[in-house]
């Protein structure tokens, strides 16, 4: 089906979407001000402090309410390109709400005005908290939609043979993106019929005819030779008033937006790509946030901890925790800390089995006859691993991190996979988010390795968010 020249509007879904988190974000601001007033005239101290300004703050709070809001569209909280996966519609929000408390305490010593308490212990951590929760939920409704192919973009990749292979590849990973390839244009003068499971539409000869004829919303140029500037710019020139996205995906591999800055120098756009950072002040905030975080979760486990231990001792004969050594940072060995899942001798019946999974370092099986009863049900739910919260607390492990991994296997690794040592090793990281023992090597290598290149705090916190999702669906684990 051809798209007619004179179709000049992108897909109309962008604005479907942006008009329901517009009245989503103004239905919970309403709520949090709704909260914010009701705490405010129960607790006498505060509704006291200032009771002849009891409506004037309700006037401010309105007022505040629609700046909020207006702010929230101002940043670009729902700006299509941040919607549906990454980080960046959280910060933008997180961002636009310390904006407006700024804006409240400067106009406040401005003009000497004493702002209610319930401002900050109220709204400010109940704004944060519920918008995030809502745009989190949002995000959850728009991802089960483009797994059903709706919402979505549709897209021609350019490129050679090798670089189309892998942005297939790449884009398939990342649904919750958005972009459904709908066919490639080859640069190379012999060009097959399809590649990477897409059918090839022709060379980069006549784009904007391929462009509008297969119905494109966007278009994914990739790194080649023959995808030169003046391309991407005539191609610019003749889509101009179609709404079609142009996008141009550099040869970085693994690389995460935080660590790369775009510099125009005389029209030429040049990528600054920052070093990976392993020390400085953002590994003593990580740090505390490993050793506060482990001993609060460890105590909160401790009757957990109790329960397990007599199932144990009541199903399988033998020690209740299994203590294995694994490879740290810097390759520094430690004993890691877990419930035991196997009977005893375990490990002296390896040799006489056989791992049925694509990961040909660590051994997996699915039905391993090791696993005791007891142990599979801890498993499923990753409940054996709390006992890493020691290891934690002590200081051999992160709460987030590459998978810590065995002796044998850190002496079969390539020069590349030793970088996944250059950071403490993590109870949970992209590995157990992403499917667990269902992935092969190389894409466990590929995760590892890209959580160590681009680790962010923020990235933590998602990834533990993203924990809790996984552990439910045991997808993996065995």
């Amino acid at each position: 089906m051809k798209r007619q020249p004179e179709r000049v509007r992108g897909p109309d879904w962008h604005r479907r979407y942006g008009r329901i988190l517009a009245v989503s974000d103004a239905v919970v601001l309403t709520w949090v001000f709704v909260i914010n007033h009701v705490v405010w005239f129960s607790v006498p101290a505060w509704r006291d402090a200032n009771p002849a300004l009891e409506w004037t703050w309700m006037f401010v709070s309105f007022n505040l309410l629609v700046t909020w809001h207006v702010v929230l569209t101002l940043a670009g909280t729902r700006d299509p390109r941040v919607l549906g996966g990454g980080p960046d519609e959280y910060k933008r929000v997180i961002n636009s709400t310390i904006v407006i408390f700024s804006l409240i305490a400067f106009f406040g010593y401005l003009f000497s005005l004493t702002v209610p308490r319930s401002y900050v212990l109220v709204t400010l951590p109940f704004g944060i908290a519920l918008l995030t929760v809502s745009r989190w939920s949002w995000r959850q409704w728009l991802l089960v939609q483009r797994q059903h192919g709706h919402m979505t973009q549709n897209a021609i990749v350019i490129g050679n043979l090798a670089s189309v292979e892998h942005l297939s590849a790449v884009v398939g990973r990342n649904q919750s993106y958005g972009y459904r390839l709908v066919g490639a244009c080859i640069t190379e003068p012999s060009r097959p019929t399809h590649v990477a499971g897409l059918p090839v539409l022709g060379g980069v000869d006549d784009l904007m005819t391929t462009t509008l004829s297969y119905g494109a919303d966007a278009i994914i140029v990739t790194s080649s030779d023959a995808t030169h500037p003046d391309m991407v710019r005539r191609l610019g020139w003749d889509l101009e008033g179609y709404d079609v996205e142009i996008i141009v995906a550099p040869s970085l591999a693994n690389i995460a937006g935080p660590r790369v800055h775009i510099r125009p120098v005389s029209g030429l756009p040049l990528l600054h790509v920052e070093q990976p950072s392993y020390r400085g002040a953002s590994r003593w905030a990580k740090g505390l946030l490993d050793f506060l975080g482990g001993s609060a979760l460890l105590l909160v486990a401790m009757p957990v901890f109790a329960v397990i231990a007599v199932a144990i001792k009541l199903t399988s004969p033998g020690r209740v925790f299994f203590v294995q050594e694994r490879v740290g940072h810097d390759g520094q060995t430690f004993g890691m800390i877990k419930f035991r899942t196997m009977v005893d001798g375990a490990h002296e019946m390896v040799q006489d089995l056989t791992p049925d999974t694509g990961n040909a370092v660590m051994f997996k099986m699915r039905d391993d006859p090791r696993v005791t009863r007891a142990g599979r049900f801890l498993r499923r739910y990753s409940l054996d691993e709390l006992p890493q919260l020691i290891n934690v607390v002590k200081g051999d492990m992160s709460l987030v991190g590459p998978r810590p991994p065995l002796v044998s296997e850190v002496s079969g690794y390539a020069p590349e996979a030793r970088r996944r040592l250059l950071v403490r090793p993590g109870m949970t990281g992209p590995w157990q988010i992403s499917g667990r023992s269902d992935l092969d090597w190389e894409e466990t290598m590929r995760l590892d390795l890209y959580y160590v290149e681009n680790w962010s705090i923020v990235g933590d916190l998602l990834i533990l968010w993203k924990t809790i999702k996984a552990v439910r669906s045991s997808s993996g684990a065995y």
